[in-house]
């Protein structure tokens, strides 16, 4: 049943933690003097600086690829984290599609996770769509969990935007270029078919930044590549989200859940 994993991990590419349509507050403040010293700075060390401050301040993010929206809030300097994806996929059983939706709850080093892989599976691996599952790291041996081995939170989000190239600014707030999506680990990965098709490497991208230089709006399109190389992420309310706490009722992680998870 591996084959379903891989389906998930690209899933949250954005498991196709790989994509959600929200609408989106910019959250643009700040004087035109910011907007103007950050015209000033070479527009690839202004994009990274931007990615880079994924790393240290807390934000809500939406996601969106292919069939698969979702999203979020993240607290890096906390290293907690709420995410959640779904859509209906083929997962190539014969049956047509499926639903999908998988959630992670992380307060680094503790994992839960909730995950509906439709009625069929979710019986046959005695798995409650329902139920928060707390997860035992060291019975996970992969990469798709957003923890690293040493129980630090790891999203990917930062990861999945850094491998950038021949950026241009388009304007004061919008740059250009192109983006390597293949090296991408862990939940953000895109799916392994996708990723070895020509032109993953090169894929065109768009980035919308506010006044104060932090992502708004991430484009990539690669659908005219793979359709699970599209995604879309958007960043709101720098500084100022919700609490993450534990899930209420949480179980253990039911042993046989384990072979999808890791």
């Amino acid at each position: 049943m591996k084959h379903i994993t891989a389906a998930l991990v690209g899933a949250l590419a954005l498991a196709s933690l790989a994509g959600c349509e929200t609408s989106i507050s910019t959250g643009t403040t700040g004087t035109a003097k910011a907007v103007n010293n950050a015209a000033a700075v070479p527009p690839q060390e202004a994009l990274t600086k931007a990615v880079k401050t994924l790393d240290t301040t807390a934000y809500n993010v939406a996601l969106k690829q292919g069939v698969m929206t979702g999203g979020g809030r993240v607290d890096p300097a906390a290293g907690k984290a709420v995410l959640t994806i779904g859509g209906d996929v083929d997962l190539g059983l014969g049956d047509g599609k499926t639903h999908l939706s998988v959630g992670y709850t992380i307060l680094a080093p503790e994992l839960y996770i909730k995950a509906d892989f439709g009625d069929t599976i979710n019986e046959h691996y005695g798995m409650d769509p329902a139920a928060w599952m707390h997860v035992d790291r060291s019975k996970i041996t992969g990469s798709q969990i957003p923890l690293t081995a040493a129980g630090k939170m790891d999203v990917g989000i930062v990861e999945l935007l850094s491998n950038t190239a021949d950026v241009k600014r388009a304007d004061k707030t919008h740059y250009t270029g192109t983006i390597d999506v293949t090296t991408v680990k862990g939940i953000m990965a895109p799916t392994s078919a996708a990723a070895k098709k020509e032109g993953a490497k090169t894929l065109p991208f768009t980035a919308t930044v506010d006044a104060q230089n932090r992502l708004t709006v991430f484009t990539i399109d690669g659908a005219s590549v793979d359709e699970n190389l599209a995604m879309e992420v958007t960043f709101t309310e720098y500084g100022s989200i919700d609490p993450v706490t534990a899930p209420a009722g949480a179980i253990e992680c039911p042993e046989p859940v384990y072979q999808l998870i890791g």
